[in-house]
């Protein structure tokens, strides 16, 4: 049986890709960083049927120490590790940069860049001893340039995690291990909808835009990890919204009138 690494996965997109990996029989591990996220997921997985085990861990991704102890977690208890997805992540709170505080875009940085850098050394390292592996990294707003005021930290970590992926996985093109990206494009999670139940009335341009393009985690994680599954080409990047996707979107909008965001701020 195959086993899938997920940091963060207690909740939002980690979570459901934690589910439909064991639907599909795969053993899972999982991180959390708190007691209570992490319970609180295990109490949502405790009576669903699947074939495949699960275990969570609690683990901070800057830290080197945490990141060795969940391999070795989740090796120990399912042997290898074929996937490993860098999924954890953080915004920061909707802000000009010159007036946010240093410490909030350090902790962005330093879980979005450092985090995801350092897990990755430490999990090709690992997968290149056990001859086979793969590593996909979380792309999310900025990966493809692209910028919303008060997002600048965020924006750039992403940026940042397309640069590092696509550098890396051309270093080490012709290795066992392959290297790539997942993007589930716009989903509505804890993080892309605080700004919203915070104000909703200045972010109405936001709620109009994700209304077109946003959609729930279970409806993209399937296909995420379906092709995370399937794929064995290093340098993939995986995506759910794709251009075709989003001009369909945007040409059916007048005449859908998809409301999507609206059951999420009751």
């Amino acid at each position: 049986m195959k086993t899938a690494v997920i940091t963060g996965g207690t909740r939002g997109i980690g979570a459901g890709m934690a589910k439909d990996f064991l639907k599909k029989g795969w053993n899972v591990a999982y991180s959390g960083t708190s007691a209570i996220s992490m319970e609180k997921s295990l109490e949502k997985l405790k009576d669903a049927s699947f074939s495949g085990e699960y275990i969570t861990v609690k683990c901070d991704v800057t830290s080197e120490m945490d990141i060795t102890a969940m391999w070795e977690k989740a090796a120990g208890k399912f042997g290898n590790v074929d996937i490993w997805i860098n999924n954890a992540g953080m915004t920061n709170d909707r802000e000009t940069f010159n007036l946010m505080s240093t410490e909030m875009f350090e902790k962005v940085i330093n879980v979005n860049v450092k985090g995801l850098m350092l897990a990755t050394h430490i999990v090709y390292n690992r997968m290149l001893k056990q001859g086979y592996g793969a590593i996909y990294n979380m792309e999310g707003l900025g990966s493809n340039g692209r910028k919303i005021p008060g997002l600048t930290p965020y924006g750039t970590s992403k940026c940042a995690v397309r640069y590092f992926t696509d550098a890396f996985s051309a270093e080490v093109k012709n290795g066992p291990v392959i290297v790539g990206t997942i993007s589930p494009g716009m989903v509505l999670t804890d993080l892309t909808l605080k700004p919203l139940r915070e104000d909703p009335e200045n972010n109405r341009q936001l709620i109009r835009i994700y209304n077109i393009l946003a959609n729930d985690p279970e409806t993209v994680t399937p296909f995420l990890v379906s092709k995370m599954i399937e794929n064995n080409k290093n340098g993939a990047k995986i995506s759910w919204l794709n251009q075709v996707k989003i001009m369909k979107r945007f040409l059916l909008a007048p005449f859908s009138k998809r409301d999507i965001v609206s059951k999420h701020l009751v």
